[in-house]
This record gives C-alpha cells, structure tokens and sequence, in this order.
C-alpha cells in the first residue's frame, strides 16, 4: 500500500508528490481533519523501523503486480477475483 499526501480541488485528487507507475490503479481517498498532524516520533518508532527493513530485505521480486490480491488464484487455481 501507498500514501501520498495531497489535496482535492474541483472534485480531483492530485498528490503533492510524483507518483510513479500507478496509472489507472484504483484508490481510496482519506480525507483528514483540518490541523491534522502526523503523530509524533515513539520509542517503538525503532522495533518499527527494523521491521520496515526486514521486510525490505525480505521481499521478493515475483513480477506479478496483484499477487497478494489474487493469491488465490496464483496458489491453489481459483478463478481471478473481479
């Protein structure tokens, strides 16, 4: 899953940031509360952040970009979820 901050003007999403190869992937929008800040940094931001890198180093490259959403269907040959 991806963030990206940005703003809605004239019923359009557009990212503060470049978002790269993600035409026509579908999204959901989260609209936040005015004043919102991202929560402040914890003592378990740490364990978090070695967990980020673990499964960084982890990650297998399979070249099947909806892997995780059809599993099903790669694993065990059940039809393609619509």
């Amino acid at each position: 899953m991806l963030s990206v901050k940005g703003t809605f003007q004239n019923g359009v999403a557009r990212p503060s940031e470049p978002v790269e190869e993600r035409e026509g992937q579908p999204v959901i929008i989260t609209f936040l509360d005015e004043g919102y800040t991202s929560p402040a940094p914890t003592a378990d931001d740490g364990a978090w952040n070695s967990l980020e890198q673990l499964v960084e180093d982890c990650a297998v490259e399979t070249g099947i970009p909806d892997l995780a959403y059809q599993h099903d269907h790669y694993l065990y040959g059940k039809p393609r979820k619509a």
